[in-house]
């Protein structure tokens, strides 16, 4: 059926009975009018104050005739679904496909998704309520719900739980190996291979406590709960705590890691078990995405009050469409690659940066390779890191 003009104003046009450019609703309220005796000037207020309820309506809100025709929408259905003139007149499942057509016995809730106006894709839910007036006439309405929001998080739900599920079976494995050998093996291992097997075992240990120390963090954050105890500590005790935790994933490709640091004694303001956090969060990630055979520089540099301080690699470089979300929650670069990981530690970095009063942000080019860096509050503390004593 070729589009046709369609009223703008309120839920425009009516249902297969009502006058032209009427609303069921406008149909409704006239029908009380005449037979109230309402005046004209009575009348045509009421119609406008039903127009401007409709108009303000945020929910979209579409009607058809019982043959699943449009015969009626809102603002919000025209913002969401498109023009009036792509809308009047058409079957309701060539807008929405995913809907049952009025007469359809199959039930009056569904949900689907399709390409809004804009081109986004969105999540809908949509309830029909059929309207009769007498045995062969009535009408259709349909509200559209966006719960594209709410269908986020429960993708992001099942894919983190799928994650943590992968991220955990390897490392459990490692560890459930390396028992069974010292419990069946023991009396016939060397000393060599003994130091071998609990090494492995104690370096699996420590890659299942990182990633519940992440989404124990992860979760703080989240809630408002977060809290860190900032101390002067000797920036070199973080760098070396993060670079043990990552060296296992760097040593798996291969890699190398450069220093350009401050002498040994400069402390910075912070809680080290959550600084520690992040700067391994971000080796981990500079291993996940670089090369093997290459080099990881750490580098830190004092600006005002601020420690600066840098992990740089030679991977390929984010794209400029990637880079908006990478401080978000469970997103990950790059989906299509097999990279371990939940999405977790660059939102984590962010959320402990920001509680010690620093900042956090990151340089990439496609082909240059990427600089994540971060600052922490600097001291004029020279003396032996505490946590140490």
């Amino acid at each position: 059926m070729p589009d046709e003009p369609a009223p703008a104003a309120g839920l425009v046009a009516g249902s297969g009975f009502a006058l032209p450019g009427q609303s069921w609703v406008e149909d409704a309220a006239l029908v009380d009018g005449f037979s109230n005796g309402l005046a004209p000037e009575a009348l045509a207020s009421e119609e406008a104050r039903h127009r401007a309820l409709l108009a303000a309506i945020r929910t979209p809100i579409v009607s058809t005739t019982m043959d699943g025709r449009i015969t009626g929408f809102n603002g919000a259905a025209v913002a969401l679904l498109g023009s009036p003139a792509r809308l009047y007149g058409r079957p309701i499942r060539e807008v929405l496909p995913f809907a049952h057509d009025p007469r359809d016995p199959s039930g009056a809730e569904m949900q689907g998704r399709l390409a809004d106006a804009t081109g986004r894709t969105v999540d809908l839910d949509v309830s029909r309520t059929l309207l009769h007036d007498g045995p062969e006439r009535g009408s259709a309405v349909y509200v559209v719900h966006d719960i594209s929001r709410h269908a986020e998080v429960n993708r992001l739900r099942e894919q983190l739980l799928y994650n943590v599920a992968h991220e955990l079976r390897g490392p459990l494995m490692v560890l459930d190996n390396a028992l069974e050998i010292l419990d069946t093996e023991y009396e016939a291992l060397t000393a060599q291979e003994f130091v071998q097997v609990l090494g492995s075992a104690r370096r699996t240990s420590r890659r299942i406590r990182t990633l519940m120390e992440d989404l124990l963090s992860a979760g703080s954050i989240q809630s408002g709960h977060f809290v860190v105890a900032p101390r002067p500590t000797v920036l070199k005790g973080i760098v070396d705590d993060a670079v043990e935790i990552a060296r296992p994933s760097m040593e798996a490709r291969q890699q190398s890691i450069q220093f350009d640091l401050p002498s040994a004694g400069r402390t910075v303001l912070a809680d080290r078990r959550y600084a520690r956090q992040v700067l391994s969060n971000l080796l981990v990630n500079a291993s996940k995405y670089s090369p093997e055979d290459s080099v990881i520089r750490v580098i830190a540099r004092t600006i005002g009050n601020m420690m600066r301080i840098v992990v740089e690699d030679q991977g390929p470089g984010i794209p400029p469409e990637q880079q908006a979300g990478l401080f978000e929650r469970f997103y990950r670069v790059r989906a299509d690659t097999d990279a371990p990981g939940v999405g977790l530690g660059l939102a984590i970095a962010k959320g402990i940066v920001e509680a010690h009063g620093g900042s956090i942000g990151i340089e990439t080019e496609v082909g240059t390779g990427t600089r994540v860096w971060f600052t922490l509050p600097a001291t004029r503390r020279s003396s032996a890191d505490p946590a140490r004593r």
